[in-house]
C-alpha cells in the first residue's frame, strides 16, 4: 500500500503541490491526469523519491520513502518518459543484462528473466539487436521490461504513451492492463484515456491538489461512448 500525507510542494514560491492525501491499494491501477502544471511530474518523482516534499511524506508498505529508500527501490519499478535512460548503443538484452544486475538479480535468474521478458512484450527476435534500431514502441516495451528485471511490486511510469502511433499506443495498454491483472500495482501519467481496464481509477489534479478520483467504469457508463467529452464535463462543472 502507498499512503501520501499531506503532501505539499513549491518551486520558488509557486506552489505545485498543495497537501495532497490518498492511499493506493495494492494491486490498484491509478491514472494521473491533469493540464500542464497541474503537478503531475512532481507528484510522481516524489512517490519515487526523486524529489523530496516541503511538507509531509509519502509510505510504501510502511517504509517512508526519503529514509527507506534503499528498501523501497527493490520494491519499485520506475518508466520515465526519456528513451535515453537506455544505453542505444548495445542491445536488449545487453541493457537488461546490465540493469539486472544494477538491482542484484542473481546471474541464472537474470539470463531467465530477460528472456521471459522480452517474449512476453515480442521483443525476443530483437534481443540481440541495438536499442538504436528499435522502434519507439519498441524502446517504450524495452523500459517496461527493464522496470520489470527484478520483479517489483509497484510499477510508477511518467508518460509512457507519448510519441507511440495508435497501433503501438494501443499495444502498450495491452501489456500494461494485463501486467496490472496479474496483480501489479501500477501507477501512471498519461493524457490518454481510452483502452484501459473498467476498474482503473483516474486522478485528476488541478492547481496542486486532488481534483477528482473517478473509477473507467463510472466515466464509461455516463459517457455515451465519447469519454473525453464526459470527462470535459466533470473539468467543466468543477470550475462552476
Amino acid at each position: 500500500m502507498i499512503k501520501v500525507n499531506e503532501v505539499s510542494k513549491s518551486f520558488n514560491n509557486s506552489k505545485v503541490l498543495n497537501g495532497i492525501s490518498y492511499e493506493i491499494k495494492d494491486g490498484d491501477f491509478v491514472l494521473i491526469t491533469g493540464e500542464n502544471g497541474a503537478g503531475k511530474s512532481t507528484l510522481l518523482k516524489i512517490l519515487i523519491g526523486l524529489l523530496i516534499p516541503d511538507s509531509g511524506d509519502v509510505q510504501i508498505d510502511n517504509f517512508n520513502v526519503k529514509k527507506d529508500w534503499k528498501k523501497i527501490s527493490k520494491e519499485i519499478g520506475v518508466v520515465m518518459s526519456n528513451e535515453r535512460s537506455l544505453y542505444w548503443k548495445l542491445s536488449g538484452r545487453e541493457n537488461l543484462d546490465i540493469f539486472g544486475g544494477i538491482y542484484g538479480v542473481k546471474r541464472n535468474k537474470k539470463k531467465e528473466k530477460i528472456i521471459e521478458l522480452l517474449r512476453y512484450f515480442n521483443l525476443i527476435d530483437h534481443i540481440d539487436k541495438p536499442v538504436e534500431n528499435y522502434s519507439t514502441g519498441m524502446r517504450k516495451k524495452l523500459m517496461l521490461c527493464k522496470a520489470l528485471i527484478h520483479e517489483p511490486k509497484t510499477l510508477f511510469i511518467d508518460e509512457a504513451l507519448n510519441g507511440l502511433d495508435p497501433k503501438a499506443t494501443e499495444e502498450m495498454i495491452f501489456y500494461l492492463n494485463k501486467l496490472n491483472e496479474n496483480g501489479l500495482t501500477i501507477i501512471m501519467i498519461s493524457h490518454i484515456l481510452h483502452g484501459f481496464n473498467d476498474d482503473i481509477k483516474i486522478m485528476h489534479l488541478k492547481d496542486g491538489k486532488i481534483d477528482f478520483i473517478k473509477r473507467m467504469k463510472e466515466i464509461k457508463n455516463n459517457s455515451n461512448g465519447d469519454i473525453y467529452s464526459y470527462y470535459s464535463n466533470i473539468l467543466s462543472e468543477g470550475e462552476k
